[in-house]
């Protein structure tokens, strides 16, 4: 029985308005979920902005420490007020904290080649340091390839661009001085479970910075010397007192270093270089913000600012 047109043309416009009419939805409810999702990007931005404006703010409120501090003299030790850990303050929708660094109570690994020459003081402290935490002590002279700007290969355990460009992908040493410590992943020999015993220990300081001997760890003073014990490195920290030791003089006179031939160079009471570490949650954003900075007697100077690690 044939349709007649009319009919025919009724259940077409039919069709028709249902296919339009799912059409429309379709096309709102995908405008419905961009929308959705442009405000929570909008909504994260903001938290982020405003999550960043409140760890630059404890990035100054650290330098004003530290200024404050360098006027009251030029002795740093861990009794001071710069070193002690601000207590996390409630914010709108989160909270700040954040603590200071001296990054000189680290060992500078771009210590190992100053004055445009290998420093052997340092790099027999490294050794040590190395010997101390389990690790092959030829991983000094890798360390010292990778920053020194030659090509030559430092006997007997060095390391230059013919080893690095064996790895896949391959890749050059640096010729140049550490901008961060995490670079030590990139040198020959420090896997994994090696970075993670020296990175609290270690640090990446612009030109030479010595070691401030009134914030250094057991260990780090272990070093100085190759017949120092723990146990006498643990007295060093201990006798430190609350006001730390007055010079180098001092700290070398120590009973525990009787009869060691320990060179002062390298070696300080006061310390130039801190490092700030901010971190903030508000809203959606999470911020750890790192900032290297440097203070003398002009004021404090932000070198370096990273996010996530330094």
């Amino acid at each position: 029985m044939a349709v007649p047109p009319a009919l025919r043309e009724r259940g077409i416009a039919l069709v028709t308005a249902l296919l339009v009419v799912a059409l429309a939805t379709v096309a709102a409810a995908g405008m419905a979920s961009r929308q959705q999702l442009d405000i929570r990007r909008a909504g994260n931005l903001t938290d982020f902005g405003q999550a960043r404006a409140y760890a630059e703010g404890v990035e100054a409120w650290a330098r004003a420490i530290l200024r404050r501090d360098r006027k009251e003299g030029e002795v740093d030790h861990p009794g001071e007020i710069w070193a002690q850990r601000m207590s996390p303050v409630a914010v709108e929708g989160g909270q700040i904290g954040g603590f200071i660094e001296d990054q000189q109570g680290r060992f500078n690994l771009n210590n190992l080649y100053a004055g445009g020459k290998p420093s052997e003081v340092d790099l027999e402290r490294f050794r040590r340091l190395l010997v101390l935490l389990e690790l092959p002590p030829g991983l000094a002279d890798r360390v010292l390839d990778w920053i020194d700007p030659d090509l030559e290969v430092r006997y007997p355990e060095g390391a230059e661009d013919g080893d690095y460009m064996l790895a896949v992908p391959g890749y050059r040493a640096a010729n140049r001085p550490f901008v961060s410590p995490t670079e030590l992943r990139l040198v020959k020999g420090v896997d994994a479970k090696a970075y993670a015993k020296l990175e609290p220990l270690v640090t990446a300081l612009p030109g030479y910075a010595p070691i401030n001997v009134n914030t250094a760890a057991p260990v780090i003073l272990q070093a100085l010397a190759p017949d120092l014990s723990q146990s006498d490195a643990e007295r060093l920290v201990a006798d430190r007192g609350e006001k730390g030791y007055a010079s180098v003089e001092d700290f070398l006179r120590h009973e525990a270093l009787a009869g060691r031939q320990i060179e002062s160079a390298g070696l300080a009471v006061g310390s130039r270089y801190f490092l700030i570490r901010a971190e903030v949650f508000t809203g959606a954003a999470r911020v750890r913000l790192f900032s290297l900075v440097e203070r003398d007697a002009d004021g404090v100077r932000t070198l370096l600012r990273t996010q996530g690690v330094w």
